[in-house]
Parts: structure tokens; sequence; C-alpha cells
């Protein structure tokens, strides 16, 4: 964590964000039961079109969900044991649908990259199953991109990998995090934006197969269904946006500040060495790195604005972040959206 106390109303904290208003929300649907099924949700579908994609994944067990998903046209998301014995929740996505049930069993290791997701950086290896290593850091996965090789990366804030003054990286091990441990390892970072360009965004490694989904969502938890990313969008002064974060939660909303906090901005951009654009949304420690995201359409739609960068006290806690086509353009790389 770091503060410059260069300036009157602020002291930056490079790590994070809280919240503020919730963004609209939209919800499952209950289906009624389905065979063995403790309980069938869909969104932005009908339980009739789903019934008997459910009939066929309850007829092979827990590990042979993605290929049954596959097959139909489906990709799965991530699979989650619930708080009671053996019984986990699959959530998998078809377009704008998605559908979530509960069933009897271990959870399959199905799960993969997405935006809004707990990550951890460490200096140290990390082992899957093992706990984290002393000095890691929390941070929250941003949006997915596909590189010049062609290679899938995922976006965070680049103070998370600790850029050191000898532009060496301090916490270059990163794994997507599923309490208490480590989870799955993605491996070393790939490239820290910050080293050539002021714009605090890195590069991870993406795991690819067929329990490790990587789609363009903002991870809204087993509960809630995920937003759909379709596209960049300027950041605007005054345009409604969201955040998601590892501290503050989901859909935590507000605007970016006006022509008013430009001096501000620029005054914070020279404290911090990277450009960045205010808001009104609180945040907190582990927020970083985390998607910012234009208020979701009624389709579940959202579009890329940034990564979340860094705090502004005294001033209530407000988050700053990067814009995401400065980013884009820095590593010549595109956004991957969920339209193709």
């Amino acid at each position: 964590m770091r503060s410059c106390a260069a300036l009157a109303a602020s002291i930056l904290l490079l790590l994070a964000l809280p919240a503020a208003a919730q963004a609209q929300s939209n919800s499952y649907t209950s289906c009624a039961p389905v065979g063995e099924a403790l309980l069938v949700e869909v969104s932005l579908t009908t339980c009739e079109d789903t019934a008997a994609l459910v009939t066929a994944l309850l007829a092979q067990p827990p590990d042979g969900a993605a290929s049954v998903l596959t097959g139909a046209g489906w990709s799965a998301l991530r699979a989650q044991s619930t708080d009671s014995k053996n019984q986990h929740d699959l959530v998998a996505i078809r377009g704008l649908a998605t559908l979530r049930i509960r069933r009897s069993g271990a959870a399959p290791d199905l799960d993969g990259f997405a935006a809004g997701r707990e990550l951890l950086f460490a200096r140290k290896t990390l082992v899957g199953g093992r706990r984290p290593p002393k000095g890691s850091a929390l941070c929250t996965s941003a949006f997915l991109v596909r590189l010049r090789s062609g290679r899938l990366g995922g976006l965070s804030a680049a103070h998370c990998g600790g850029l050191r003054t000898d532009r060496t990286v301090q916490r270059r091990n990163a794994a997507m995090r599923r309490p208490p441990s480590p989870g799955i390892v993605l491996g070393r970072v790939l490239r820290i934006l910050t080293r050539s360009k002021p714009l605090d965004a890195l590069v991870l490694p993406v795991l690819r197969g067929a329990n490790r989904p990587a789609s363009a969502v903002i991870d809204r938890g087993v509960g809630h269904p995920p937003w759909r990313v379709t596209a960049t969008a300027r950041p605007v002064s005054g345009r409604q946006i969201c955040m998601t974060g590892r501290t503050s939660g989901i859909d935590q909303c507000g605007e970016i500040l006006g022509a008013r906090a430009r001096r501000a901005e620029r005054l914070v951009s020279r404290e911090a060495g990277v450009v960045v654009r205010c808001t009104t949304i609180m945040a907190a420690e582990g927020d970083s790195g985390g998607p910012i995201y234009t208020a979701p359409a009624e389709d579940g739609t959202v579009r890329a604005i940034g990564i979340a960068t860094l705090i502004v006290r005294p001033a209530g806690d407000r988050m700053c972040f990067t814009a995401i086509n400065p980013v884009l353009n820095g590593l010549g790389a595109k956004l991957v959206t969920a339209t193709g």
C-alpha cells in the first residue's frame, strides 16, 4: 500500500476500493423440480428450454458436466460447493442465457478466468491446495484480452505485481484464489504495462481446457447471473458506471467525475505515476485490478470502461481507474467479448 501526502485532499492507496449504490440486477427465475436436481434456475431463457439439458446433466456424474454442456451448445462457467455437505452449484451460459443447477455430489474442478474474481499475487511459487505464502497480495481480475500472438490474457492492476525501482516484478506468481487456498495457479505475470507507459495494468496467463473455461463475463458469484462484456466504452464525464471487487463485492455503482475534477485528477495521476479518471464509487483494499464497466443494460450486457487502480483519501475512499482503451492500445491487444 502506498500513500502520497503531497496532495491536500489526496492520500493515494494503491491497492483497492469499497462500495456505493447497487446496480440494477438481472436475476434468476426458479423452475419446477427436474429429476434429482435440488435447484434449477434460469435467466434470459425459459425453464422449458433447459429441461432436457438438466436431465442430461443429471444422467452423468458431476465430472462429466463440461462435456454435456458443450454438446448442447452451452459453456460451463463454474462449479462451487454449497454450505451443505456433498452438494454443489453449477453455472453455465449460452449467449445471454444462464442456467444454474444444484445437485448432490462433490463439486467438479470446473472453473476458469473471468472478470471480478479474486486473485493472489506472490513472490514465492504458488501451489494449489496450499495456503498462500507470506507477503502475498490480494487483488481482483479484470477483462479477458487476446494478445498480438493470439494468446489469451487476463488483465489486472500492475501494482498488484509490485514493480520494483529496478523495474523487476516483486510478486510475479499469480493464482485465481478459491479460499483458503490459492486455487487455480495461473503462472507468472506475462507483462506489466507500467514499465513503458503510465498505465496501471498487467497481463496474466489464462489456462484453457475442458474444465478451464475463459469467459467474457463479469462474474457475480453463483447466486447472480453474470454480466456479458460486449465492447469497450469511453470514460466520459458523468457516465454511470459500476465496479466489482473481491472486497467490496459486485456492482458497486456511481459515476465518473466531471470537468471540475480534472485538475485534481491530473494531480493524482502525477503523484501516482499513472493516468487515471476518478469516480464517486467508494472502494477498499483488494478491489485493485477489478473491472470498471457501464451500468448493465436490461439484457445483462455491459461495456468495459477500465481497471480499478487507486483510492483517494480523505475524499471518502473514492475510486480512480485506468481507462481500458489506452491499455489495449499499449498492449496491442483486443478485448474478448461475449459476441465474438
